[in-house]
C-alpha cells in the first residue's frame, strides 16, 4: 500500500509538471506568433512599394500638412492683428497732426470720438463766437481780433 501511495504521488507530481511545461510551451508559441504579426505589421508600414512612399511616410506627410496649415493660419492671424494695431496708431497720429495744422478741419474729420462729437464741438465753438454781438461802431478789424482771441480762449 505504501508503494501505491508513493507511486500515485509521483504520478501526480509528474502530471502537474508535464501540464505546466505544456502550458509554458503554448504561451511561448502564442507570444512568438504575436511578435511575428507585430513585426510583419511594422514592416508593412515602413516598407515602401516601388514608386510609392510607405504608409508611415504618408501619415507623417498628412500630419505635417495639417500642423503646418494650422501654424500658418495662426501666424497670419497674428500678423493681421499687428497690422491692424499699427494702422490704428497711424490713423490716430494723422488725426492729431491734422488737428494741429488746422483745428477746424481736425474737428470736422472727427478724431477719436467720431464725427458727431466733432460737429458738436465745432457748433459749440461757433456759438460762442457768433452768439456774442460786436460792439457798436467797430470797423470789423477789431471784430476779427476778438474772434481769434475767443477761439484761443475756448481751448
Amino acid at each position: 500500500m505504501v508503494l501505491t501511495v508513493l507511486l500515485l504521488c509521483g504520478c501526480q507530481v509528474l502530471c502537474t509538471l508535464s501540464f505546466c511545461l505544456f502550458i509554458r510551451h503554448v504561451i511561448n508559441a502564442k507570444q512568438e506568433e504575436i511578435e511575428q504579426r507585430a513585426s510583419d505589421a511594422l514592416r508593412d508600414w515602413l516598407t515602401a512599394e516601388e514608386g510609392k512612399p510607405s504608409k508611415a511616410a504618408l501619415v507623417i506627410d498628412k500630419a505635417g500638412q495639417v500642423i503646418g496649415s494650422a501654424a500658418a493660419r495662426s501666424l497670419m492671424a497674428s500678423l493681421q492683428v499687428e497690422k491692424s494695431h499699427v494702422a490704428r496708431v497711424a490713423n490716430g497720429i494723422s488725426d492729431e497732426i491734422q488737428g494741429a495744422q488746422n483745428p477746424i478741419l481736425g474737428l470736422l474729420a472727427g478724431g477719436k470720438r467720431g464725427k458727431g462729437a466733432a460737429v458738436m464741438q465745432l457748433a459749440g465753438l461757433l456759438q460762442g463766437i457768433l452768439g456774442k454781438t460786436a460792439p457798436a461802431g467797430g470797423n470789423g478789424h477789431n471784430d476779427m481780433a476778438n474772434m481769434t482771441e475767443r477761439i484761443r480762449n475756448q481751448k
